[in-house]
């Protein structure tokens, strides 16, 4: 049997959001090329935001939002320059790439900044900040974060239909909520809870949400590793791989590393469909509360007196962006949906409907990682002796 592909090995590997189990070396190479799109991303997200919540507001100079246009414009584009030099694959695309990642960097750290504020506005603060943000883009690189969420989000995506079936059979929790967010004193607290006390409290629910799936996961990694250790199917497992073998590999313990990379793209698979649903209720509430609250009973539910500019209810924001919808609708609708989000996270461990259709495939794409980890092992293992 010829040996497997390197590039194609590594290539899988990425694919599949096990970046852990390759090399420092294979995982630092072109680090700043890979990283550009990650920083031109965020870039162009925040330039969009900033973009849009000045033309919301009117208040922004026009030279101020042309700039910002075209910096979300240049931004949104790099990634795309970036992967057309890298197709190309010569030597001078090769030193192009290299020096487009490094504008687009530059870019952001000071381009930004000045695009938003312009010079008489630019700190040094500022910059730093932006510099400290480029700088994590290059390092959850580094780890791989790109291909752990692009595979979590792709799996999450395929097995749609998993959070459709039991969204169908969270009614009841969606009638308790429903119940619940009728309660004036739920709207008195989102009506004097501030946005940035809300971002505390909702991180806090979040954190419980990823700390109780954290520790689910983790026995069922350690479960699967330990079913696998009696079982001699890594050759069926691995048809059609580029890893590909007809005997079983040695099966050796999973460093912390590969724990961590193995839990976590299970963690963000799974915490991505949490976040569908709580999405979809929090666009639920708002509509309802848009539609079966009038304003005055938004005002007497929530004790509102006074705002920056009109008559309560008070007009909402999101990111700054202004909405045609009360504040405290949406401080009320978010504040709930999170909490159902919660709610959701710890009742799909236990449901066997949600497990059968979204877990239990989870677990056997991971089988197949694990198998291609321990094939790829041997066959470096192999390389060194040979050497």
């Amino acid at each position: 049997m010829s040996a497997p592909d390197t590039r194609a090995v590594h290539e899988w590997f990425l694919g599949r959001g096990l970046p852990l189990v390759l090399t420092r070396r294979v995982r630092s190479r072109a680090l700043i090329e890979r990283a550009a799109p990650v920083v031109s991303g965020i870039g162009a997200a925040i330039a969009v935001t900033a973009l849009a919540a000045d033309l919301s507001d009117g208040s922004a100079a026009v030279r101020t939002v042309i700039r910002l246009a075209v910096m979300a414009v240049v931004l949104a584009a790099a990634p795309f320059v970036l992967y057309l030099l890298h197709r190309a694959g010569t030597t001078r695309s090769e030193a192009g790439r290299r020096g487009a990642a490094l504008f687009v960097m530059a870019l952001f750290v000071v381009g930004f900044p000045l695009a938003d504020r312009g010079w008489t506005g630019l700190t040094v603060a500022e910059v730093a900040g932006f510099g400290v943000v480029a700088m994590l883009a290059v390092w959850l690189t580094y780890l791989g974060i790109g291909s752990i969420v692009l595979w979590a989000f792709r799996f999450a995506w395929l097995q749609f239909g998993a959070l459709g079936t039991l969204m169908s059979r969270a009614l009841p929790l969606l009638m308790l909520t429903v119940v619940v967010y009728f309660t004036g004193e739920l709207w008195q607290l989102s009506a004097r809870m501030s946005r940035e006390r809300l971002w505390q409290t909702i991180g806090f629910l979040s954190l419980v949400a990823i700390v109780f799936m954290v520790v689910t996961i983790r026995d069922e990694v350690r479960a699967l590793r330990e079913d696998r250790s009696g079982q001699h199917d890594t050759a069926a497992l691995l048809n059609g791989t580029p890893l590909a073998t007809a005997t079983d590999p040695v099966r050796t313990p999973l460093s912390f590393a590969e724990q961590i990379n193995v839990v976590a793209v299970m963690v963000v698979a799974q915490a991505i469909q949490v976040a569908f649903f709580t999405t979809g209720l929090f666009v639920f509430f708002l509509a309802l509360g848009t539609i079966a609250i009038p304003d005055d009973v938004t005002v007497l539910w929530s004790g509102e007196q006074f705002c920056e500019v009109g008559e309560p209810p008070c007009a909402g924001t999101w990111f700054g962006i202004h909405v045609p919808i009360p504040q405290t609708v949406v401080h009320t609708s978010l504040f709930v949906a999170v909490l159902s989000g919660l709610y959701f996270t710890v009742s799909t461990s236990v449901d066997p409907l949600y497990r059968q259709r979204f877990f239990d495939p989870l677990i056997a794409d991971v089988a197949v990682s694990l198998a291609g980890r321990d094939a790829y092992l041997e066959m470096e293992e192999h390389h060194d002796r040979a050497r």
